[in-house]
């Protein structure tokens, strides 16, 4: 006698939370509900109808203790939040996106593929302390980090994940001490290629960002009011920001120079040139080398001696330090020098304004002219 195969029992509905169906073309039983007003309709990834009552009791249960992620966010992966980020960074048209793409290459070895509800604080630790233990520098490995958070930002404020997660907090970098001495200063320029003799000494003399120094566009110098304007949207910070050269007699003459410089190329090519700094005409793209090897001639003597050793290794962010510092030592106002220099927040504009040895020496000489005119009045 032959058994007769026991129907498949109808799914059941489910009325305390939501209900099981079957989907045309799908072996599986499917579960629907809603939460806030949206309805969701997720695979029970089975044939029973108990496993598919069980997935509904599961997702009740997280909706009572406050843990319920819609299927949806569950699926956002780590090239979801990349791209989140890509976009943000497109529409805000940064320019550090090739920097921003550095980083997701780096954080994609570890992480592609993952679901962002699985980045948390233990894999996101671990791959801090490998990236360190592969001598990543710590500002590296914390700019990468950065860089994923800012995505979970995005990807939050979207809906797309229920939380940022807490990230590791990496010791804070050593704030940086570079600044040049007058006599420093012009040794570099000696040593400085002609074409980068202008950039530089406008960046000593402004504090503005390398960015911005060799962005800046003719249109944006006013000879007529004596101004260098940056519109708003064009600086790191947002911000516009505006120095009148004619107020600084050595700026002025530089930009003078620089315009007729810039004519003599138009006129011998026939040819716009927009920016006010070039080589030639030509944008001036990048210049890491050629001032690296500035700075170790100009730390040398005429016999090959070394006599400023610590022009080696300086960077061009220490012309802004210097500019800051320099302001500040002519008793600039700080709120008016954080406007020339384009500094946003106070806490940057501190980190800059670095106390040398040279400082300090002066300041204890005021204090011995203070303590002499005390013995002299007694």
């Amino acid at each position: 006698m032959t058994e007769t195969a026991k129907p498949t029992p109808e799914p059941k509905l489910r009325r305390d939370f939501g209900s099981i169906l079957r989907k045309p073309g799908s072996r599986f039983l499917w579960v629907r509900y809603r939460v806030g007003g949206k309805e969701y309709v997720e695979s029970s990834h089975s044939e029973k109808v108990r496993d598919a009552e069980k997935l509904l009791d599961r997702r009740a249960a997280e909706l009572g203790v406050g843990i319920f992620v819609a299927p949806d966010v569950k699926r956002t992966t780590f090239e979801d939040l990349c791209q989140f980020i890509r976009d943000d960074y497109r529409l805000k048209e940064r320019r550090s996106t090739k920097t921003l793409e550095g980083s997701l290459t780096r954080l994609a070895e570890t992480f592609a593929g993952a679901r962002a509800v699985t980045l948390t604080l233990d894999r996101l630790q671990a791959y801090a302390t490998a990236r360190l233990g592969q001598g990543a520098a710590p500002q590296t490995v914390r700019n990468q980090l950065n860089a994923l958070k800012h995505a979970f930002r995005l990807a939050k404020r979207a809906g797309k994940v229920v939380s940022v997660p807490e990230f590791p907090l990496l010791a804070p970098a050593g704030v940086r001490t570079g600044f040049f001495e007058p006599d420093e200063f012009a040794a570099l320029m000696v040593e400085l290629p002609a074409p980068l003799r202008a950039p530089v000494e406008f960046a000593y003399l402004t504090g503005w960002r390398k960015a911005e120094v060799l962005h800046l566009t003719w249109d944006r110098v006013d000879f007529a009011a004596g101004m260098v304007r940056l519109d708003v949207g064009t600086t790191k910070t947002g911000a516009g920001r505006t120095f009148p050269f004619t107020a600084l007699p050595r700026l002025k003459v530089l930009l003078e120079e620089q315009q007729a410089h810039t004519k003599k190329i138009q006129r011998r090519t026939g040819q716009i040139t927009r920016n006010v700094f070039h080589r030639n005409g030509a944008p001036i793209k990048d210049f890491f080398e050629a001032w690296a090897n500035a700075c170790e001639r100009a730390a040398r003597d005429a016999k090959g001696a070394i006599v400023r050793a610590q022009l080696i290794g300086r960077v061009f962010h220490d012309l802004r330090r210097t500019a800051v510092r320099n302001l500040v030592r002519a008793g600039v106002p700080e709120h008016t020098a954080m406007k020339l220099s384009g500094h946003k927040t106070r806490s940057v504009f501190d980190r800059y304004d670095i106390v040398s040895e040279r400082d300090l020496s002066d300041a204890v000489g005021k204090l011995a002219s203070f303590h002499q005119l005390q013995q002299a009045n007694r």
